[in-house]
Order: structure tokens, then C-alpha cells, then sequence
């Protein structure tokens, strides 16, 4: 089957057509307000962190983002060739433990088609050759540093404004806190040294920077992007309107009956709207293509995902829910007026904080020596 065929088939083109289709529902639509209002402001944050459950919509809502920003700076970048007011690129989990930053640099770079980029390598005897040569230096004998220098020098001669990190979660994964704290710092000096702002985009996960650094929480702004919490009766009505959408989308290829079982699509969704349209997307293929009479809850339940993997994504969910909530008053004044104290073999943010003269957690001794 050639291409011309793929874009005649009308199963493919039914499903190409439902899956591209973009709803700006409410929970969307105000997250991208507060993103607009974030990166546009003169005291923009060097650091925005948009986080969300997984299956939530954040990948549609940077695809959101990047055409917005070409169109706002479309007569910069046609009078300006060199202009690249925007660089996306994903932060890919590493093959062996930790997070590869020479990878990262190097899919930025080939990204946006900088030349050269497999040349940015000093090899030692090569240098030895050349002893007066001005790369004759140890400090350039680091790959990964020759390539970081290179992603900034891009960035700042291109007067990029954003840096969108995808799946940027997976630069967390490496294996012990004194890596951790080094992925934090290079965020930072990245910011810093070039002027360009960083988008984060990732799971609850993310959060965990906001623990361990208090200069890029100082730095940066968390945006949320919430799944729909039937807790909330306003989040009800919401997500009805969304599954009727769905529904009047789906209706146009086969006979639809969705919000009959809102209360089922709700849970089998866990409130996701990215979810939700992934899971019909494989229903309307399906039913397409077995020319099933209609799609509905007894339908739709042969393609939902598996409870075990909800309640996984449920209860990450709540955990980060959790994690964005914030103290009372109180507990700021409290810490302020009388601090905590930290056991002198424990460094600043590591080991639990205990209050100025409450003891150590010890055993008191029971009874005597008996003469």
C-alpha cells in the first residue's frame, strides 16, 4: 500500500482525523493562560516547570506553545535568518544509571542541524602533536563540557528565548543526591549563561527539584496541569462536557453512547483527558474495522487500560496533588522563630530536622545492676 492509498483509506483517515483534533477544554485552557502569562512577563521566571499526571495532555499543550511562539515572532524570524526563537528537544532515560548530559547536548544540537556537532571531540594524542595549539589544554580533554559550551554558544547567538525539555523527569534518574544536586546546577547555569528561559515538562516527579535546591525553587515557577477530580462538583460537569465532545467527534463515524457511563469513563480514565483520547482513539480503529454497530461502555471495555496501571497513575496523581499543596502560615513561622536543629554529621537538607532541645529519639536504660 503506498502513501496515496494510506491517505485515501477512510478508516485511516477517521482515526487521523479524531486523534488530531485539539480540545481546549477548561483545565487545558487555563493551564496555557498561565503558561502564556509566565514566559511573556519582563520578570519572567529562568525556569518553568509545567507538571501534570502522565497521559494529562502536557505533550499537546507544548505543541500548543510552540506554534504560538512562531506566530508571535514569525516577522522576527523571516527579517532575522539566524533567529530560533524556540529549541525543543526530550530528555531521553539513559541505557546504563545515570542521565546522559552528552547525549542531551548532542540531540540539541543535531536538533536544529548545527554543523560540526560530531567534531566537538579532542582526542589527547592529537594534541600532543600540536603542543602550541590553544585546544592543547586539559580543561577541553571533556567531551560533554566541549559540547555543553557548544548548546550555549548556540543559544545565545541564535537569542533563543525558550529551551522546552520534554519528559524532562528522566534527567532525575541518576543514582545517588550528589548527582542529583549536579542536574540541578546545570539547569541553572544553562539559564543563566545563555539568558534563555527552560521549560520544564515532565511527571510529579519534577517536584522533587523544588526539595532539593533552593536557589532554582528561588528561580522557577511550577505550573500545574490537573487531571478532573469528580471530588470537585465543578470537575463533574467538566469532564461531561468533555466525553459529550468526544462523543459528537466519534458520532460522525459510528453511533456513539458515552456520557450515559460517565461515571465508568471517569474511572477507567483516571480523570485524564490525554487518557480518555487515547483509549477512544483504539476504540473508533477498532470498531472501524470490524464494523461493530456501535461504541459504548461494553464496547470500549475490551481497549481500556488495565486497572493495576490506573492505580498506579491514580495514586502518583495524588501523591504529586499532595506534593503542590502548600503550608500554613504557622509552620513558616514557626521554622522562622525557632529553627531546627541538625545533627553535626548530617549536611544542610539531608536527615530529619529536630526541634532546638528535643532529645534524640533514644532508649532510656531499665532497672539497675543487681549487686
Amino acid at each position: 500500500m503506498n502513501m496515496n492509498d494510506l491517505q485515501q483509506d477512510p478508516i485511516t483517515s477517521a482515526i487521523a482525523g479524531f486523534s488530531g483534533h485539539i480540545f481546549a477544554h477548561p483545565h487545558a485552557a487555563a493551564t496555557f493562560r498561565d503558561l502564556m502569562d509566565a514566559i511573556s512577563a519582563d520578570s519572567l521566571p529562568q525556569i518553568v516547570i509545567i507538571t501534570g499526571p502522565t497521559g494529562v495532555g502536557k505533550t499537546t499543550l507544548i505543541q500548543a506553545l510552540v506554534d504560538k511562539m512562531v506566530e508571535r515572532y514569525l516577522p522576527r524570524i523571516a527579517a532575522e535568518t539566524d533567529f530560533v526563537p524556540i529549541v525543543s528537544v526530550d530528555a531521553i532515560p539513559p541505557c546504563a544509571t545515570n542521565f546522559s548530559w552528552k547525549d542531551f547536548y548532542i540531540r540539541l544540537l543535531t536538533g536544529q542541524n548545527e554543523p560540526l556537532v560530531n567534531r566537538k571531540l579532542l582526542i589527547s594524542r592529537q594534541l600532543t602533536l600540536f603542543p602550541e595549539h590553544p585546544a592543547a589544554n586539559p580543561l577541553e580533554q571533556s567531551v560533554t563540557d566541549a559540547l555543553r559550551r557548544s548548546a550555549e554558544e548556540y543559544l545565545k547567538r541564535r537569542r533563543t528565548k525558550l529551551l522546552i525539555i520534554d519528559e524532562a523527569h528522566h534527567l532525575l534518574l541518576v543514582t545517588n543526591r550528589q548527582r542529583l544536586e549536579n542536574q540541578f546546577e546545570s539547569l541553572k547555569i544553562l539559564a543563566m549563561k545563555t539568558g534563555t528561559t527552560i521549560v520544564l515538562v515532565g511527571t510529579y516527579r519534577l517536584l522533587d527539584i523544588l526539595d532539593q535546591s533552593g536557589q532554582l525553587s528561588r528561580r522557577s515557577q511550577v505550573i500545574n496541569f490537573p487531571r478532573y477530580d469528580t471530588r470537585k462538583k465543578s470537575d463533574q460537569g467538566e469532564f461531561r462536557k468533555a466525553l459529550a465532545f468526544f462523543e459528537l467527534l466519534l458520532s460522525k463515524h459510528i453511533p456513539t453512547s458515552l456520557n450515559q457511563e460517565a461515571a465508568y469513563f471517569y474511572m477507567k480514565s483516571a480523570g485524564c483527558i490525554g487518557i480518555l483520547k487515547d483509549w477512544l482513539t483504539r476504540c473508533l480503529e477498532h470498531a472501524l474495522r470490524e464494523e461493530a454497530q456501535r461504541i459504548d461502555a461494553a464496547f470500549a471495555e475490551r481497549y481500556a487500560l488495565k486497572n493495576r496501571a490506573l492505580v498506579t497513575i491514580v495514586e502518583e496523581a495524588c501523591w504529586g496533588e499532595q506534593k503542590l499543596s502548600d503550608v500554613d502560615d504557622l509552620k513558616l513561622r514557626d521554622l522562622l522563630e525557632n529553627g531546627v536543629l541538625l545533627s553535626s554529621k548530617e549536611p544542610f537538607g539531608q536527615g530529619t530536622s529536630r526541634r532546638i532541645g528535643k532529645r534524640k529519639p533514644v532508649r532510656d536504660p531499665v532497672g539497675g545492676i543487681r549487686p
